[in-house]
Parts: structure tokens; C-alpha cells; sequence
């Protein structure tokens, strides 16, 4: 049976400009960086060491995961990433930047605010009322 999602796949224009965008603007942290073969480097990153969930940065290579950079979802949440502190974080990240879709606020268990990634990905930050252990 399934354990947990272990990571996400988002299509990136450029590996070097997605990996900047998400240890510089959202904070994250590199978990592997390493060239499989050549053209094909594996590239995670995580919103912390501890975190079991990785998002890998792929390069889109063909007309059809071209197409899909910056619209994996359509117009929907692709990814939610939880905060234990999401005034702060809010702050922090739009001061590096990031491009926000209005200011946290009250939503269904919780508060979130939406925002996008550096290809228009929407995604989205959000603190539950209460907080996991």
C-alpha cells in the first residue's frame, strides 16, 4: 500500500534558474543535484532537509513538456506547501520577490495565500489551525 507522495516533477525552462528561484526567493534547500547521464542531471529540492516530499526539476526537452511549463495544472494549485508560521513566511518570500495572489487569509482549516512560481505555476501557502507533531 502507499506510504506517501516521495516527490513531484515540474517542468523548468532552465535547471540553474528553477534551482535559484526556489533556494533563493522560497528558501529551500538542494537535496541532489547530479548528472546522470549526459543532458540529464537530477535535480530535487525540498522546502526543508527534513521534508520527505522532494519536487525534481526537469528540463523540458520536448515540444510536449515545453508546452506544459508554467501550466502543469492549468489554472489550479499544483503544489501546497504547509507553514507553521505563514505571517512570516508570507513577508519573507515577498520580500525575496515572489509574487504573491493577495495577503493570507482565512480559508477552509486554516489560512492561505496563493502565489506562483518564477514560469507562473500556481501554488499555494498554507498554515492549518492546528499544527501536525
Amino acid at each position: 500500500m502507499f506510504t506517501k507522495a516521495a516527490q513531484i516533477s515540474i517542468f523548468v525552462k532552465d535547471q540553474e534558474e528553477a534551482k535559484a528561484f526556489y533556494t533563493d526567493k522560497l528558501g529551500f534547500v538542494i537535496c541532489d543535484d547530479m548528472e546522470f547521464s549526459p543532458g540529464w542531471n537530477y535535480l530535487t529540492v525540498s522546502p526543508s532537509k527534513n521534508n520527505e516530499t522532494k519536487l525534481e526539476l526537469v528540463t523540458a526537452d520536448t515540444p510536449e513538456s515545453i508546452a506544459l511549463i508554467g501550466k502543469q495544472s492549468a489554472n489550479h494549485i499544483l503544489v501546497m506547501f504547509e507553514s507553521d508560521d505563514i505571517e512570516k513566511d508570507y513577508r519573507e518570500m515577498k520580500a525575496r520577490g515572489v509574487r504573491f495572489h493577495g495577503e493570507p487569509k482565512t480559508v477552509p482549516g486554516g489560512i492561505g495565500v496563493g502565489f506562483e512560481d518564477l514560469y507562473g505555476n500556481q501554488l499555494d501557502l498554507y498554515q492549518p489551525l492546528i499544527q501536525h507533531n
